[in-house]
């Protein structure tokens, strides 16, 4: 899925992530903090840090792709923010692109950069909204 989030009020700090491979026991060896909890291992998900940006509406868009960049944190800077999403591909669970929340678990000892994290999936949080709408112009092709 390719993404392109631009601000159109405030600031946003964008943390993004490219997954990496899993071994078979990494997760349970990993120490981390807080320590998930044994049915938690199989919702975990190894990552790379990749960049730390931050955003405003006199920005450019943060461009995201199916191979880099495509888990990403937003989290608002100094109040409120609205951003436009527009992802291509959406979102269509019944072809393998759902959208995922994650916590991020912050290793024991941290590894110099780029940083390897440990992502734990999590229901949507209650104080997150997103609305989407279908794209109405002409074909797009990438």
């Amino acid at each position: 899925m390719n993404g392109m989030l631009k601000v159109l009020y405030g600031k946003v700090r964008i943390s993004c992530f490219d997954k990496l491979e899993q071994p078979p026991d990494a997760a349970t060896e990993a120490q981390l903090n807080p320590p998930p909890l044994p049915y938690q291992n199989q919702a975990l998900r190894r990552s790379i840090l990749r960049s730390i940006g931050e955003y405003s509406e006199g920005s450019g868009p943060c461009v995201l792709t199916p191979h880099k960049d495509n888990l990403h944190q937003i989290d608002a800077v100094d109040g409120p923010t609205a951003f436009l999403d527009i992802l291509a591909p959406p979102y269509d669970p019944d072809d393998g692109r759902d959208c995922h929340y994650y916590k991020v678990l912050q290793p024991v000892s941290l590894p110099p950069e780029p940083q390897e994290i440990w992502l734990l999936e999590i229901p949507q949080p209650a104080e997150f909204w997103c609305g989407g709408e279908a794209y109405p112009g002409p074909k797009v092709t990438l």
